[in-house]
Order: structure tokens, then sequence, then C-alpha cells
């Protein structure tokens, strides 16, 4: 199971539950373990709260250094196995599961498990979007949808992947022809050009490119920099 706290500029909103699988003993297993996800937001946009499952985190490669600040996701995980034994030493790491997203280097930490089970682990600074989840000695316990105003590496069509490297914030997340967000405009249709909604209200549009009441917008990030690093498999190294 999994546990959900909503942080608007440092205030706790409101707890839900979610999330299920299977496993055997020793090993951590979904249905017993307890995530608990706290996101903070900058600036406040609680679409991306309520409308979204999972929910929709905020970020720019550079992370908590971003000028001015996004958000960030901390998730506390008490670990468990099939037969609701605490899951001791297991390693705790976010991973990239679908679209096109990139955690970037010193973005996120990892943890391990104490002897209750316990872990923190937080996530402030990605480019892209698309889902990345938490995961425990390889399984994959609870998720959260990453979404950035940091979309590509370059003004052409051959340079929509993110890879690795340095990736910032700039015109061409704007104006790419396939991958910008200017030939993303339109309702949103999910899997199609949901990750370009960063303001979470079901339209890409102006307000996504210019912010709302000059906020959580492209252009307040521009020039936002990261270095990306390899993409994270949930499996165990």
């Amino acid at each position: 199971m999994s546990k959900k706290l909503i942080v608007v500029m440092g205030m706790v909103l409101a707890m839900t539950a979610c999330l299920a699988t299977v496993a055997t003993a020793g090993i951590p297993f979904p249905a017993t373990s307890t995530c608990t996800i706290t996101i903070t937001q900058f600036p406040t946009r609680l679409q991306c709260l309520t409308s979204w499952d999972p929910d929709v985190v905020r970020l720019t490669p550079a992370g908590s250094t971003a000028v001015p600040v996004f958000d960030r996701v901390s998730i506390t995980v008490r670990v468990r196995d099939a037969f609701n034994a605490v899951v001791s030493g297991a390693l705790v790491a976010y991973s990239e599961q679908s679209g096109i997203v990139n955690i970037a280097n010193g973005g996120a930490t990892t943890a391990t498990t104490d002897a209750a089970g316990l872990a923190t682990v937080t996530l402030h600074a990605a480019s892209g979007y698309g889902r990345v989840a938490l995961c425990a000695d390889g399984v994959q316990l609870c998720n959260v949808q990453v979404r950035s105003p940091d979309v590509n590496k370059g003004s052409t069509p051959l340079l929509c992947g993110l890879g690795t490297a340095s990736s910032a914030v700039a015109g061409s997340d704007i104006t790419n022809p396939t991958c910008g967000f200017l030939a993303n405009f339109g309702p949103v249709t999910v899997g199609v050009n949901d990750g370009w909604d960063i303001n979470c209200d079901n339209a890409v549009s102006g307000s996504d490119v210019t912010g709302l009441l000059g906020k959580g917008g492209v252009l307040q990030y521009f020039g936002d920099t990261g270095t990306l690093g390899a993409l994270n498999s949930c499996a165990l190294p």
C-alpha cells in the first residue's frame, strides 16, 4: 500500500492511499509495504496533485538550485515482505519507468532500509516527462509522474531524446517542431501530449510557456541547467 502526503509551500494538505502486487519471504512486497509521498510545490498548483494519477511533480535539471524554485518530492517507505515482516538492508532508489524522463546527476538520493524497514529518499531534479518509480531491492513500490520545461536537447526532431550530459531549459523546448511545447498545443490526450501540460489544466497552451500569473512556465526557468545521468533500472545492479 502507498500513502500520499500532499505538501504545498510546506503545509500538509491531504493523505490518501493506493497500490498492490505479488512476492515472497524477505523480498519487498508492495501490498504490505507503505510509501508516504510528500510533495512540496513552488508555485502552488493543486491540479497536479488532484487531477492526475500518479501525481505530477514539476522539475528542472537544475533541481534545488532552480531559480525560481520548483517542486520536490520526498518518499518515506516502510518495506515489508509478503508475510508482513520488515525488510531491513533493502536498497531504496528512484528509477525512470516510462516516457522520456531522465533524473539529473545528484537529483535524487538513495538509502538503505533500517532495522524497522524504513528509509527516506528525495527527488528534486529531472528533465522530460514520464513516470519515475520508487524501488526497494528492485521491486517497484510506488510512482510519481515528472513533467519539466526541459523536454529536448535542441531545435530539430533528431534532438528530441534527452540522453545524458548537460541539458538546459531553452528556446528549443518551445519551438522544436516535433517535441516543443508549441507543437503539442491543444487538449491533452494521455500518452500523446500530457507531458507538456506542466500547469496540469488538461490542455497544452500558452500558460504552460508563459506561466500562470508569471509563475510555473517554461519562460520562468530559462537557463536552468543540469547534467542528466544514465537511466536507472528498477532491477538490482
